[in-house]
């Protein structure tokens, strides 16, 4: 899998939950890998643009999973166009 900052079919604009948000431009069924979110060197873990722009739900309709050195992005559920992407994030405590 070669990586792209953001895959296709995905936008970064203003979301009415937190500044900006990942959304899709195209409905994107479930099970589908959107690509890296998270990558650790060095016992560091980095954001990518794609880790670093989706926000947090108690409700997500992604999730995140661990392989060979990176964490990815995978739909949980049917998202349709227009529909911003929700994750429950584990690396970062979250304030309400």
């Amino acid at each position: 899998m070669s990586y792209k900052a953001l895959p296709d079919g995905l936008h970064i604009k203003d979301s009415s939950i937190a500044g900006q948000g990942v959304f899709a431009k195209v409905d994107i069924a479930s099970g589908i890998n959107l690509g890296r979110t998270h990558l650790i060197i060095d016992d560091v873990i980095h954001r990518t643009p794609l880790g670093g722009f989706i926000n947090h739900s108690d409700a997500p309709n992604c999730l995140k999973y661990y392989e060979d050195g990176f964490y990815f992005l995978q739909t949980i559920k049917e998202i349709k166009a227009g529909e911003e992407l929700f994750l429950k994030y584990s690396f970062y405590k979250v304030s309400k």
